[in-house]
């Protein structure tokens, strides 16, 4: 079973909201794109890629997905001059089984929420990734750096190459995706307290929203949680159990079995 929320809003800049958020619960795929290249040409360019996405072919690789929404937004360029220039993050989570295929092009993220930890899943195509993966400058500095806007892939621009992993879901977790207007006016600090103090998804998606806005909302910003509740007998219970219950449900086992066994020795 699977219980989902998205909101995207424009935050306090004003203009086009240049993120696209969108879903297909039938194929159990989920995204957010963020578009660039100006209020109007950074819209065509998310709508263009959510367009491509949602009709491109089942049968078709995620990968291929993303590269198909890549040729449409470079279609879409050289069908209209004023149009040039225009781009678009791209952060897909498609579901399996218990398995999530996340794949990205550009800065916008997927997180993995469980057990009440966050932890970054997709590692950003920008500048400040690079600046992380020198390991010269401070959390801190790197986040105060003016140049963190800048991205290293997008589609329609060069030749990008999409980014994928997958992740082995448990009873309870939550992937969250989301454009920078999130991490870029949160720490991931403050979106795991959030989270942590959330009834639902609905309610978390509401919460990260409306928190990135009272921080700043210098940028769009669009959250999609997904939760995945598939639960696969007593073996997948006994696996997502928090070690501390562990010696109640044992304890009481082993005392049963004692009894039993002493029961039949008589």
């Amino acid at each position: 079973m699977l219980h989902f929320a998205g909101k995207t809003d424009v935050g306090s800049r004003g203009g086009e909201n240049e993120d696209s958020i969108g879903w297909d619960e039938e194929r159990k795929l989920w995204f957010v794109a963020d578009g660039m290249g100006g209020h109007v040409n950074g819209r065509m360019a998310s709508e263009t890629a959510s367009k491509s996405l949602l009709e491109s072919a089942p049968d078709k690789t995620t990968e291929e997905q993303i590269v198909g929404a890549h040729e449409a937004i470079i279609a879409a360029a050289d069908k209209d001059q004023s149009l040039s220039g225009m781009g678009s993050t791209i952060v897909v989570a498609k579901l399996a089984d218990n398995l999530a295929e996340i794949s990205w092009v550009g800065d916008s993220r997927a997180y993995l929420w469980r057990k009440r930890g966050l932890s970054q899943i997709s590692r950003d195509h920008s500048f400040h990734e690079l600046l992380r993966a020198q390991n010269i400058l401070t959390e801190e500095q790197i986040r105060a750096d003016p140049r963190g806007n800048l991205v290293t892939q997008t589609l329609g621009l060069g030749d990008p190459m999409p980014s994928i992993t997958d992740v082995s879901l448990r009873y309870g977790d939550w992937i969250l995706l989301c454009s920078d207007g999130l991490n870029g006016e949160l720490e991931d600090s403050q979106i795991a307290a959030i989270l942590a103090s959330s009834e639902n998804v609905q309610t978390a998606v509401d919460e990260l929203v409306d928190a990135a806005i009272t921080n700043g909302g210098r940028d769009n910003t669009s959250v999609i949680i997904i939760e995945y509740k598939d639960a696969k007998g007593l073996g997948h219970l006994w696996r997502i159990m928090d070690a501390r219950w562990w010696p109640f449900v044992v304890g009481p086992v082993l005392a049963i079995l004692f009894a039993l066994i002493l029961w039949a020795v008589k």
